[in-house]
């Protein structure tokens, strides 16, 4: 009744779900319906790890698609494609896995299909991290682009010092004049009054040269004065068209802030590699694991059975390749009888020819000897008449 119980249980027809699963697997599920229960889930288990894996690189892939093109449509299509990529990858490693063999033959034919695996993780993951660490790598861009405008702001905060002490060293020059020309018109005020100098009271002589000493200086005052404020103004309106063009610099420079793919990995680098490292372990955990499944998993009902069918297939091939060689071979000692009757026909044909022309000569030999005789017969005739 237990046997019956079972023959039931590993006949019965699986799940909408389960069978998605088994072909995910890449496993026969003819195959897998002659087979117990707990083959077929063992089988949907490695198939759903595949699937899962697949719709994480559909996901990751999706996501770094659309940093790249910003575009939500071509992201959707381009990241299906890679997950359904990724998916038949990582379904023809799983089915290429033969539990037949050693455990040293098997370990084999999976080291180059695990270097796939963990550079599928490896490229699978960054995306993840793109997304996982998106915050921090914004406010990475972020500093990175204050620093630019930063120093943007020092470059021309240093032009604009400099325009600065031009002005103050014209300003200080002009007030230097200025306290000259005071000091020239204090000397000459005090010569005139007779409260210094000579002491003589009055316009004399002295007077009147610090007189033309004060107004030469006053001029020389004025002139430097109309100068510096022409100076000054220049200088002031270059500033004023430094501030504009450093408006409109800082405009340019937020507007090409780079926050595309390049960009975002390059500060997905700065940031510490521990967590990184653990989603790349995490992702290489998930893709190994249907390999890792089929790999530790011990020989079960369905590795029999298709090594079986295998065989047999094997066998019907090598009966049908013999039944095509011995028709082949029927065929050729078929030819090569038929050819050596040939040849044996030829033969004796060529012998009854030969007979033929050996006859034929014999009769011309008798012929010509006959005439010969005849000949001789006559020479002889004419002879003994002669004599």
């Amino acid at each position: 009744m237990l046997s019956s119980d079972l023959s039931q249980q590993s006949t019965a027809t699986p799940g909408k779900m389960l069978s998605f699963f088994i072909f995910c697997s890449a496993a026969d599920k003819d195959l897998l319906l002659r087979c117990p229960k707990a083959e077929q889930i063992k089988y949907a288990s490695i198939g759903a790890t595949v699937f899962f894996t697949g719709v994480l690189a559909t996901l990751s892939g999706g996501y770094a698609l659309y940093t790249v093109f910003n575009s939500v449509i071509l992201s959707v299509l381009l990241g299906l494609f890679w997950g359904a990529l990724v998916f038949n990858l990582d379904r023809f490693i799983v089915s290429t896995i033969k539990k037949s063999g050693s455990k040293i033959s098997q370990y084999r034919q999976v080291l180059p299909r695990l270097f796939l695996a963990i550079f599928l993780s490896i490229v699978i993951s960054k995306p993840l991290e793109l997304k996982i660490f998106e915050q921090e790598i914004n406010e990475y861009l972020h500093y990175t682009g204050m620093e630019k405008i930063t120093a943007l702001d020092q470059a021309y905060q240093k032009k604009q010092d400099a325009m600065r002490a031009e002005i103050a060293a014209i300003k200080s020059r002009l007030d230097e004049r200025f306290a000259l020309r005071e000091k020239y018109y204090e000397d000459y005020k005090c010569e005139c009054e007779g409260s210094c100098g000579t002491g003589a009271r009055g316009v004399g002589s002295e007077c009147l040269r610090k007189e033309s000493k004060y107004k030469k200086a006053d001029q020389e005052y004025q002139d430097l004065q109309a100068q510096s404020t022409k100076q000054m103004a220049a200088i002031q309106k270059e500033m004023e068209g430094l501030s504009s063009e450093k408006k409109t610099y800082q405009g340019e420079l937020k507007d090409s802030f780079a926050s595309g793919l390049m960009a975002r990995l390059n500060a997905l680098n700065q940031l510490p590699a521990g967590p990184s490292i653990a989603i790349v372990l995490l992702l290489i955990c998930i893709e190994v694991a249907p390999i890792f499944a089929k790999l530790l998993s011990p020989l079960g009902p369905y590795d029999h059975l298709l090594k079986t069918v295998e065989y047999e297939y094997e066998m019907e091939e090598i009966s049908s390749i013999n039944i095509r060689n011995q028709k082949l071979n029927n065929q050729l000692t078929l030819i090569s009888s038929l050819e050596q009757q040939k040849v044996e026909q030829q033969v004796v044909h060529n012998k009854e020819m030969l007979a033929i022309i050996e006859q034929a000569h014999q009769e011309l030999l008798k012929e010509q000897l006959s005439i010969w005789v005849e000949k001789e017969k006559s020479k002889l005739r004419k002879k003994v008449d002669q004599e």
